[in-house]
C-alpha cells in the first residue's frame, strides 16, 4: 500500500474537495447574479471620481451625470493609448477588465461601453479566484472546508461587495486583485516542488493587478515583494541560476516603475485635494491651537483662517487659501508633504490615538451614501442596497467600532498564528500560509492610518474599504481555525 506522504489527502477527500470547489464557485454565480444581475441592476453613482480612469481607459460621457445619487452605466468608446496595456505608461490596473469590456462591446456591436459589461468581467475575475482558494486552500477535515467555503460566499459575496462591480471606482479592482494574488499565492505554495519561471511570474502578474488598482496600496509594494522573494528563496538551486535572479530583479524592478509611476501620476491630481484635507480638515480641525500646530509643519500661521475647511467647499467658503489657487499651491501644498504629516503625528503621540479612534468610528462601513440604481429604474435616490448585504448590515451596527476592539482583535489573532507558526516548524506549506495571513493583515493596518493623516476627516469610510475587506479575510480564517479545533475537541 503506498505511504502518503505528511499532510497529503487521500484520493476520496480531494475528489470532495474537487466538487467542493465547484459547488463553491456555483454559489458565488447564484449570488451575484441576485444582487448584481437581477432587475433593476444596482451600481455605484459617481462622486466625481471616474474621470480620472475614463482619462486614461478611452472612455468619454454621454450625458452628463447625475453626481452622488443616480448611476450611470454608459460612456463613449474613445480611442486608447494601447502601450499603456503593456505598462510602457503606468496605468491603473482598472485598464485590464475595462478594456476587456470595451472588446465585448464592440463585439456585440453596441455603440457605448456599458459598465454592466464591465461587472461581468468583474465577477467572472473575482469568482475564478474564489474557487481557486477553495481548491487549494484544503483542510484534512473535510467539514472544516465546508465551513469555510459557507462563511466565505456570505462574507465575501456581500452585496455592498459586489454592488461596486457595476461602477468606475478603484474599489473592485483592489479586492479582486487582492483575491487573485492570494489564490496565485496559495497555488504557487501548493506546487513548490514544481516551481518554475511561469509561476514566479504569475504571482508577479498578479501582485501587479492589486498593487495597480489604486494608490492607497502603494505602501504594500515592498511587502508583496518580499513574499515572492520568500517563495523563490525556498528553492535554493532556483536561485542559485543567475538567470532566474536577472529574471526576478527585472519582475521587481519593473512593478516597481509601474505602481510607482501610478502613485506620482495621482499625486500631482488629487494629491492636492487630499494634503488640503489632510491638514486643515484634520489636524486643524479641532485643534486647540492652530497657529502652533501650522508653525510646527512649517506653514503660515494665517491658515489657521481655513481651519475646519475641506477641499470641496464653494470658493466663495474660503477667506485666503482657497484650494488649487496660485497662493495656496505656492503657500500650502508646495511646503507641506506626508512625510511632514506623519513626523507631527509621531511627535504628538495623543493626537494620533485621538485621529485612530475617529478612524476607527467609521471602520466596518462597506455601504455608502452614493445612490445605487440608475435614474430610470427608481423613483427617487435610494442610497441602500438591500440584496444579500447580511454580513456587512451585521458588521456596521454590531461589530464594535472603537480602536480597543481592533488593537485587541489583531494582537489575539498575530499573537495565535505566531504559535502556530512556531507549532509548525516541519509544514512548509501551513507555514506559507500563515505568512500569507501576516501579509494580508500588514495590507490591512497600513490602510487604517492612512485616510485620517493622509486625507483628515474627508471620506474616511470610503478609505477605510479595503481594511474592511482585510478585516473580513482575517475574521473568516479566524472562525474556521476556532471551528476546525472545536469539530476536533467533538470528534475525539
Amino acid at each position: 500500500m503506498p505511504v502518503r506522504k505528511k499532510n497529503e489527502l487521500s484520493k476520496d477527500c480531494l475528489k470532495q474537495y474537487k466538487y467542493l470547489s465547484l459547488v463553491g464557485a456555483a454559489g458565488a454565480a447564484l449570488i451575484a447574479l441576485f444582487v448584481l444581475f437581477y432587475p433593476p441592476m444596482p451600481g455605484v453613482a459617481d462622486q466625481g471620481d471616474f474621470y480620472r480612469v475614463m482619462a486614461v481607459t478611452g472612455l468619454g460621457k454621454v450625458t452628463t451625470p447625475d453626481w452622488y445619487k443616480y448611476v450611470t452605466t454608459e460612456y463613449k468608446i474613445l480611442p486608447m493609448n494601447y502601450t499603456r496595456l503593456f505598462g510602457v505608461i503606468p496605468t491603473t490596473s482598472m485598464i485590464y477588465p475595462i478594456f476587456l469590456a470595451r472588446q465585448a462591446a464592440i463585439i456585440i456591436g453596441s455603440e457605448y461601453f456599458s459598465t454592466k459589461i464591465l461587472a461581468l468581467v468583474y465577477t467572472v475575475m473575482y469568482i475564478s479566484s474564489l474557487y481557486m482558494c477553495f481548491k487549494w486552500l484544503r483542510f484534512k477535515r473535510v467539514a472544516t472546508g465546508i465551513f469555510f467555503v459557507a462563511l466565505s460566499l456570505f462574507i465575501l459575496m456581500d452585496g455592498n461587495y459586489l454592488v461596486w462591480f457595476n461602477s468606475l471606482y478603484g474599489e473592485p479592482m483592489m479586492f479582486t486583485g487582492l483575491i487573485i494574488f492570494i489564490s496565485c499565492f496559495l497555488y504557487v505554495s501548493k506546487h513548490m516542488e514544481e516551481i518554475n519561471v511561469k509561476k514566479i511570474l504569475l504571482l508577479f502578474m498578479a501582485a501587479l493587478l492589486f498593487l495597480g488598482s489604486k494608490p492607497q496600496v502603494f505602501p504594500a509594494l515592498p511587502f508583496m515583494l518580499l513574499i515572492i522573494f520568500r517563495i523563490v528563496s525556498l528553492q535554493r538551486d532556483f536561485v542559485t541560476s543567475i538567470e532566474i535572479k536577472s529574471i526576478f530583479l527585472a519582475a521587481s524592478l519593473m512593478l516597481i516603475f509601474y505602481v510607482g509611476g501610478i502613485y506620482l501620476q495621482t499625486s500631482f491630481t488629487t494629491g492636492i485635494d487630499t494634503e488640503y484635507n489632510s491638514v486643515f480638515y484634520g489636524v486643524l480641525k479641532g485643534s486647540e491651537d492652530p497657529r502652533a500646530d501650522l508653525r510646527k509643519l512649517g506653514l503660515p500661521e494665517d491658515m489657521a483662517l481655513e481651519a475646519g475647511k475641506h477641499s470641496y467647499l464653494p470658493k466663495n467658503q474660503y477667506v485666503k487659501y482657497v484650494p488649487r489657487s496660485e497662493l495656496t499651491l505656492r503657500e500650502f501644498n508646495d511646503r507641506i508633504s506626508n512625510f511632514k504629516l506623519l513626523k507631527f503625528y509621531l511627535s504628538q503621540p495623543a493626537r494620533l490615538i485621538k485621529g485612530m479612534e475617529y478612524t476607527a468610528s467609521k471602520a466596518f462601513d462597506t455601504g455608502t451614501s452614493l445612490g445605487k440604481f440608475e435614474k430610470g429604474e427608481v423613483k427617487e435616490y435610494t442610497p441602500h442596497l438591500s440584496r444579500f448585504t447580511l454580513w456587512s448590515n451585521f458588521r456596521s451596527t454590531i461589530m464594535p467600532r472603537s480602536l480597543a476592539f481592533i488593537v485587541a482583535f489583531y494582537a489575539l489573532v498575530i499573537l495565535t498564528s505566531i504559535i502556530e507558526y512556531i507549532r509548525r516548524k516541519d509544514d512548509m506549506e501551513s507555514r506559507l500560509q500563515i505568512e500569507l495571513l501576516w501579509l494580508i493583515i500588514i495590507i490591512g493596518l497600513l490602510q487604517f492610518p492612512m485616510p485620517y493623516i493622509g486625507n483628515g476627516e474627508a471620506d474616511t469610510a470610503k478609505q477605510l474599504f479595503l481594511f474592511n475587506y482585510t478585516f473580513d479575510i482575517v475574521f473568516i480564517v479566524v472562525c474556521t481555525w476556532i471551528f476546525n479545533r472545536a469539530y476536533g475537541m467533538l470528534r475525539r
